[in-house]
């Protein structure tokens, strides 16, 4: 027995097992939900020295599992972070039992979500770029399902995906000349370019974003969501796999003011972006966009604090997606893509009030905005950005204002003919919505109110990066 097995071939074994009961949604949805969550239960309580005291004996768990000539090995450390891709997996499933997203999402969620903590365990972990490319090949048929004409957003997704592969694999092989070379050595900055070229290329940035807003249009936003979720969560903490082991790469001077850039023109950009769209679900792309800013901007501010609100920003951002995306995907069911159009949403206040709540409220808080519970930890990071660079904060009020823009738009759109006479009547929510709803909403007002409660348990996922905390 050991950790590998339990966390990355089990449920990989259940999702390739799940495919006969794929047209049974249901069923299949039922039963990865209560597998994700047994996997993400089981992974935040282990012992984090993987042994267990028995009254004659002492039972130790391997954390090593040899496949295929690699390493699988998954530390104590490492299983918070285990225990939110799983984690993620039982919300989104949960979720798919309300509007059937694709015959193949549940069994696709729960082999992505194996496959993704693979990524993170395997070893060399540089190996881990062909596991990224095989996530982006098993998530086509989820963005284009059978049938459905495939669109430019999806073909873009798929090259960019495809680009990034060799640039990560290319900067293996020179690492062999890395380690001897001295710090001006001209191969550093070009592994160290490579590097970043590779992961702009993964998550999205700018000007490599296209992707994202066109798959959020034309896409289901349940399926969009998930996606984007756990890849931004993943590739975040990947990339401080290798700020963590190569020192080459965390003592380049240039690099964290380079990721702040990144970071702080993406939070621009993205919401000055939004400001101007017409299409809810591209909106929503460009939100997405907005928070991987974010992450970029923490990273880059890592030598004042910044890596502790990266940890703090994964579950108050995933509960800010799902309220959002789990509105849009109700709009999504009544009209298809037409019916994320701002011109679709006229009265929806008054024919829709727990849609409209869940949009505005998932919009306010990726905003940061008091009560809301990301409002803590970017507030620390605005002030971290203005002992550091204060030339920063202007971008980051331009970004911010975007979004503010965004929502007073869609506020008089929603609000717009609700008055009439005439005008749209409202509809009975089903059950099931309305309790997924409220439950997610009440849990982000918590995390506001009191984010001192759960969040700091989250502070674990940075534990087995030794080399970038700083030394007690």
């Amino acid at each position: 027995m050991s950790t590998p097995l339990i966390w990355i071939v089990f449920p990989f074994g259940c999702a390739l097992l799940l495919i006969p009961a794929r047209k049974k949604p249901i069923l299949s949805g039922i039963l990865t939900a209560l597998i994700s969550l047994l996997l993400a239960a089981s992974a935040l309580a282990f012992p984090r020295d993987l042994s267990f005291l028995l009254p004659e004996q002492r039972l130790e768990i391997a954390s090593t599992l040899n496949l295929f000539g690699r390493s699988l090995q998954i530390t104590g450390a490492q299983l918070t972070l285990v225990g939110l891709l799983y984690g993620i997996t039982f919300l989104w499933n949960l979720g798919s039992l309300l509007y059937r997203p694709s015959l193949w999402f549940n069994v696709l969620s729960l082999g992505i979500s194996a496959l993704w903590v693979g990524t993170l365990s395997v070893d060399p972990f540089l190996y881990a770029a062909v596991i990224i490319m095989l996530i982006a090949l098993l998530s086509i048929p989820l963005l284009s399902p059978r049938g459905v004409r495939t669109e430019p957003g999806v073909l873009r997704y798929l090259v960019f995906q495809t680009l990034a592969l060799p640039l990560i694999l290319l900067v293996g092989w020179m690492l062999a000349g890395i380690g001897s070379a001295p710090s001006a050595n001209p191969l550093i900055v070009r592994s160290a370019m490579l590097v970043l070229f590779g992961f702009a290329l993964w998550v999205g940035a700018f000007p490599f974003h296209s992707w994202i807003p066109m798959i959020s249009e034309t896409s289901q936003p349940w399926v969009v969501s998930f996606l984007l979720a756990v890849l931004q969560s993943a590739l975040s903490v990947f990339l401080l796999y290798f700020l963590d082991q190569y020192a080459w790469l965390r003592n380049l001077p240039i690099l964290f003011v380079s990721l702040r850039w990144i970071g702080i023109i993406m939070i621009a950009f993205a919401g000055l972006l939004c400001a101007i769209q017409t299409n809810l679900g591209k909106a929503y792309g460009y939100l997405v966009l907005f928070e991987t800013g974010y992450s970029l901007l923490a990273l880059g501010l890592m030598n004042t604090g910044g890596l502790n609100y990266l940890a703090m920003l994964f579950v108050p951002r995933l509960l800010s997606y799902a309220v959002l995306s789990l509105a849009l995907s109700e709009l999504w069911q009544e009209s298809g893509a037409d019916g994320l159009a701002f011109s679709a949403q006229e009265g929806l206040f008054k024919k829709r009030p727990l849609l409209t709540g869940g949009i505005l409220i998932g919009m306010f808080s990726l905003l940061g905005l008091p009560l809301l519970p990301l409002f803590p930890h970017k507030q620390m990071l605005w002030l971290l950005t203005a002992q550091t660079d204060p030339r920063l904060l202007p971008w980051i009020l331009a970004g911010s204002l975007g979004l503010l823009v965004t929502a007073a738009r869609l506020i008089r759109v929603f609000i717009r003919g609700s008055g009439a006479a005439a005008g749209p009547q409202p509809v009975r929510e089903k059950g099931g919505l309305v309790a997924f709803m409220l439950v997610l909403i009440i849990l982000m007002l918590m995390m506001g109110s009191f984010p001192q409660l759960l969040l700091p348990r989250f502070l674990e996922i940075l534990t087995p990066f030794t080399h970038l905390l700083p030394v007690p």
